[in-house]
């Protein structure tokens, strides 16, 4: 069923992809307990990342950005999400208008009625965007600081972003993915990111390795032992 996900490029096809390897900035509860990872790597119509949390356990996606399709997968099962509802952001860029009517980008074909879950990243309110002037080198590469600072309804008090702070680079290409919709609103790649919760804790990854390589095109399809539910038909 995978071979159906991908089938725009010929396998033999190579990719220019960047890798970027990120390690978890907080401390891990125990000497015992490994520190939650990220691997990300992708092209400007490709991305595969995976979280690998405390647990040990971990989400990947594969996102094909060319043909708006999104596969989440944990451990052997892939689920195939609505591209426009898991990948929008509620969060603005200083100069953008606050939309409370906007709606997301839903696929009305009926061959793709399966790609409807709801958004579960992105919570009520809004978020605001302020670009600093600080700087900082992070894996060598000179960074820029964006700050996101959240807005909720008054009723919405647990479990919320209160803030997101983002430190970028201009020199690579930017990247998101479902956990950091927000990403693309930030004009480059993100290299070190620290979330704090409304009540006061913080998480965060931090760039630890970047490589350019090439990568055939089949790399950002899911392993053959991957069993994709429901997949959608393309036309």
């Amino acid at each position: 069923m995978a071979s159906h996900l991908l089938q725009a490029q010929d396998a033999s096809d190579t990719l220019e992809v960047y890798k970027i390897t990120f390690a978890a900035t907080g401390k891990p509860a125990s000497s015992k307990t490994p520190s939650p990872s990220m691997t990300v790597c992708y092209h400007p119509d490709y991305l595969s990342a995976t979280q690998t949390y405390a647990n040990r356990k971990a989400t990947s996606w594969l996102i094909w950005h060319h043909k708006k399709m999104l596969l989440q997968i944990d451990g052997k099962q892939g689920l195939p999400l609505n591209y426009g509802m898991q990948l929008k952001t509620n969060v603005y860029l200083p100069e953008e208008t606050i939309d409370s009517t906007a709606t997301p980008e839903t696929n009305n074909s009926a061959d793709n009625g399966d790609w409807d879950n709801a958004n579960e990243y992105n919570g009520p309110g809004y978020g605001k965007i302020d670009f600093t002037a600080d700087t900082m080198t992070i894996a060598g590469y000179g960074c820029r600081k964006a700050v996101i600072n959240y807005y909720y309804p008054p009723q919405c008090t647990n479990g919320l972003i209160s803030s997101v702070t983002v430190w970028y680079t201009p020199d690579l290409p930017a990247f998101y993915l479902p956990p950091f919709t927000y990403l693309q609103k930030i004009p480059g790649a993100m290299l070190m990111i620290r979330i704090t919760m409304a009540d006061g804790t913080k998480d965060g990854y931090k760039a630890t390795g970047i490589i350019k390589e090439q990568q055939p095109v089949s790399f950002f399809r899911p392993a053959k032992d991957i069993q994709v539910l429901y997949p959608p038909r393309l036309k």
